[in-house]
Protein backbone atom coordinates (compact mmCIF):
# COMPACT_ATOMS: atom_id res chain seq x y z
CA UNK A 1 0.00 0.00 0.00
CA UNK A 2 1.14 3.55 -1.18
CA UNK A 3 1.55 6.27 1.25
CA UNK A 4 -0.80 8.98 -0.02
CA UNK A 5 -0.86 11.47 3.15
CA UNK A 6 1.53 13.20 5.09
CA UNK A 7 -0.19 11.33 7.89
CA UNK A 8 -0.05 8.23 6.16
CA UNK A 9 4.09 8.98 6.28
CA UNK A 10 4.13 10.42 9.88
CA UNK A 11 2.15 6.82 10.91
CA UNK A 12 4.44 4.64 9.57
CA UNK A 13 7.48 6.64 11.21
CA UNK A 14 5.33 5.90 14.81
CA UNK A 15 4.53 1.89 13.66
CA UNK A 16 8.54 1.30 12.99
CA UNK A 17 8.02 0.63 9.44
CA UNK A 18 9.91 3.82 8.26
CA UNK A 19 12.85 5.32 9.41
CA UNK A 20 12.96 9.28 10.03
CA UNK A 21 15.82 10.77 8.87
CA UNK A 22 15.10 14.35 8.23
CA UNK A 23 17.50 15.68 10.33
CA UNK A 24 20.57 14.60 8.62
CA UNK A 25 18.23 15.44 5.81
CA UNK A 26 18.15 19.41 6.66
CA UNK A 27 21.74 19.44 6.96
CA UNK A 28 22.62 18.44 3.39
CA UNK A 29 19.81 20.99 2.34
CA UNK A 30 16.61 18.47 1.76
CA UNK A 31 14.24 20.63 3.08
CA UNK A 32 11.12 18.34 3.20
CA UNK A 33 10.61 15.26 5.82
CA UNK A 34 12.88 11.97 4.72
CA UNK A 35 12.65 8.81 5.91
CA UNK A 36 14.10 5.17 5.22
CA UNK A 37 12.19 2.08 5.12
CA UNK A 38 13.39 -0.53 8.29
CA UNK A 39 14.61 -2.39 5.63
CA UNK A 40 17.15 -0.32 4.52
CA UNK A 41 17.97 0.84 8.01
CA UNK A 42 17.55 -2.89 9.41
CA UNK A 43 20.39 -4.09 6.45
CA UNK A 44 22.52 -1.28 5.71
CA UNK A 45 22.54 1.60 8.11
CA UNK A 46 22.31 0.22 11.90
CA UNK A 47 24.76 -2.80 11.87
CA UNK A 48 27.21 -1.50 14.42
CA UNK A 49 30.01 -4.32 12.82
CA UNK A 50 30.29 -1.51 10.54
CA UNK A 51 31.96 0.92 12.92
CA UNK A 52 35.13 -1.18 13.32
CA UNK A 53 35.48 -0.85 9.59
CA UNK A 54 35.44 2.92 9.51
CA UNK A 55 31.76 3.73 8.86
CA UNK A 56 29.26 5.04 11.41
CA UNK A 57 25.71 5.28 11.16
CA UNK A 58 25.73 8.50 10.54
CA UNK A 59 27.95 8.30 7.76
CA UNK A 60 25.99 5.58 6.31
CA UNK A 61 22.67 8.06 6.74
CA UNK A 62 24.27 10.95 5.06
CA UNK A 63 25.86 8.75 2.14
CA UNK A 64 22.03 7.58 1.50
CA UNK A 65 20.86 11.33 1.82
CA UNK A 66 23.74 13.21 -0.27
CA UNK A 67 24.00 10.38 -3.18
CA UNK A 68 20.44 11.00 -3.63
CA UNK A 69 20.87 14.83 -3.94
CA UNK A 70 23.34 14.03 -6.16
CA UNK A 71 21.46 11.82 -8.41
CA UNK A 72 18.46 14.39 -8.23
CA UNK A 73 20.91 17.57 -9.20
CA UNK A 74 22.91 15.13 -12.29
CA UNK A 75 19.51 15.81 -14.39
CA UNK A 76 18.59 12.32 -14.06
CA UNK A 77 15.48 11.65 -15.48
CA UNK A 78 13.47 10.02 -12.63
CA UNK A 79 9.96 8.60 -13.21
CA UNK A 80 6.65 10.80 -12.67
CA UNK A 81 3.49 9.97 -12.22
CA UNK A 82 2.27 13.59 -11.04
CA UNK A 83 2.42 12.52 -7.48
CA UNK A 84 5.52 11.83 -7.23
CA UNK A 85 8.84 10.85 -8.37
CA UNK A 86 10.84 7.77 -8.28
CA UNK A 87 14.31 7.45 -8.79
CA UNK A 88 17.18 5.14 -8.39
CA UNK A 89 20.53 5.63 -7.87
CA UNK A 90 23.33 3.40 -6.25
CA UNK A 91 25.51 3.74 -2.71
CA UNK A 92 28.45 1.85 -1.34
CA UNK A 93 28.48 0.08 1.80
CA UNK A 94 31.35 -1.83 3.37
CA UNK A 95 29.25 -4.84 5.07
CA UNK A 96 31.59 -7.51 6.50
CA UNK A 97 34.60 -5.72 5.44
CA UNK A 98 33.72 -5.80 1.90
CA UNK A 99 32.47 -2.66 -0.37
CA UNK A 100 28.97 -3.69 -1.35
CA UNK A 101 26.94 -1.57 -3.81
CA UNK A 102 23.55 -1.55 -3.50
CA UNK A 103 20.59 0.37 -5.42
CA UNK A 104 18.12 2.27 -3.70
CA UNK A 105 14.59 3.58 -4.87
CA UNK A 106 13.59 6.66 -3.45
CA UNK A 107 9.92 8.26 -3.42
CA UNK A 108 9.25 11.66 -3.47
CA UNK A 109 5.73 12.52 -2.72
CA UNK A 110 3.51 15.49 -3.14
CA UNK A 111 0.15 14.54 -1.24
CA UNK A 112 -3.35 16.12 -1.76
CA UNK A 113 -2.77 18.70 1.36
CA UNK A 114 0.37 20.37 -0.42
CA UNK A 115 3.09 18.46 1.79
CA UNK A 116 6.31 16.53 0.00
CA UNK A 117 8.35 13.91 1.70
CA UNK A 118 10.78 11.62 0.55
CA UNK A 119 10.69 7.56 1.62
CA UNK A 120 14.21 5.57 0.62
CA UNK A 121 14.15 1.92 0.34
CA UNK A 122 15.75 -1.51 -0.99
CA UNK A 123 15.38 -1.42 -4.83
CA UNK A 124 13.52 -4.70 -4.48
CA UNK A 125 10.98 -3.06 -1.73
CA UNK A 126 7.72 -2.22 -2.21
CA UNK A 127 6.15 1.41 -0.76
CA UNK A 128 5.36 0.98 3.05
CA UNK A 129 6.63 -2.91 3.41
CA UNK A 130 7.36 -3.68 6.72
CA UNK A 131 9.34 -6.82 5.81
CA UNK A 132 9.12 -9.80 8.57
CA UNK A 133 11.33 -12.06 6.94
CA UNK A 134 15.07 -12.04 6.96
CA UNK A 135 17.36 -13.49 4.26
CA UNK A 136 20.77 -14.60 4.38
CA UNK A 137 23.25 -14.88 1.56
CA UNK A 138 24.41 -18.02 0.91
CA UNK A 139 28.16 -16.24 -0.40
CA UNK A 140 28.97 -13.20 1.91
CA UNK A 141 27.21 -14.46 4.90
CA UNK A 142 24.89 -11.45 4.82
CA UNK A 143 21.02 -10.57 5.79
CA UNK A 144 18.61 -8.98 3.96
CA UNK A 145 15.22 -7.95 5.10
CA UNK A 146 12.57 -8.36 2.85
CA UNK A 147 9.48 -9.58 1.87
CA UNK A 148 10.06 -11.42 -1.05
CA UNK A 149 13.49 -14.11 -1.86
CA UNK A 150 15.68 -12.82 -4.01
CA UNK A 151 18.30 -15.15 -6.21
CA UNK A 152 20.71 -16.93 -4.26
CA UNK A 153 19.29 -15.92 -0.66
CA UNK A 154 18.39 -18.03 1.57
CA UNK A 155 15.41 -18.06 4.64
CA UNK A 156 16.36 -17.35 8.05
CA UNK A 157 14.72 -18.32 11.01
Amino acid sequence: MKLETFEDFQQAISEGRLVDVSDTAKEIGISIPVAVSSALWKTYIEPEESITVGQTKNERIWNVISLLLSTLKSGMKPFDDSSSLMVRYQVHFVINGILTMSTLKAIIRKTAERKSFIQIMLEDEAEQNNPDRKYFCRECRFTLYLETKPESYIECR
